[in-house]
């Protein structure tokens, strides 16, 4: 896939394709892929929303955007753009609600074109985290974190913690829906 940029984010590299106006998808990349700065319009005003999540968790994106799936995933990847902030829900209990199995919420989750804009990260298994994106945990750790719990503040910014510092993160028994 060709990007049409590249930034460096807290959680690594991230691939963004558009198509005309609209944000295609998001894609976590390896540290060795070159950065491409934004060089049109659309590319800095979604550059510019990914930089205000990251300073600030409750940033509420306004990208315009294009979902490419089945009609199954987007009405899983419908129910994961209404997660609430600061909330997580089971795979199961999500599964449930949309009357299907825990593992097609997982593969929808899997599949989600656009991972933070879409809150996959929100979605957790019966006793664990569960996966994310078929990835480093990691990411989805650090996701969760960022959302979740009180940062340091440098120079009125919100300023969260390396990855590292988030090995043993546990979510158990704040599951929502």
């Amino acid at each position: 896939m060709i990007y049409k940029a590249i930034i460096q984010t807290p959680i690594g590299k991230l691939g963004i394709f558009t198509v005309g106006r609209l944000l295609t998808r998001l894609d976590f990349l390896t540290e060795d892929k070159a950065l491409i700065p934004p060089n049109e319009e659309i590319l800095e005003n979604i550059v510019s929303q990914l930089n205000q999540y990251f300073l600030c968790p409750s940033f509420k994106f306004d990208i315009p955007y294009q979902l490419q799936g089945t009609p199954f995933q987007n009405k899983v990847w419908q129910a994961l753009s209404n997660l609430p902030f600061k909330k997580t829900v089971s795979y199961g209990v999500l599964a449930k609600k949309l009357k299907t199995g825990a593992r097609a919420i997982g593969s929808a989750c899997r599949a989600n074109p656009l991972p933070i804009l879409i809150p996959c990260h929100r979605v957790i298994a019966q006793g664990s985290l569960g996966g994310y994106k078929g990835k480093e945990i990691t990411i989805k750790k650090w996701l969760l974190n960022h959302e979740s719990y009180d940062f340091k503040i440098f120079q009125g910014k919100y300023v969260p913690l390396p990855l590292k510092f988030f090995t043993k993160l546990s979510l158990l028994g704040n599951s929502y829906i």
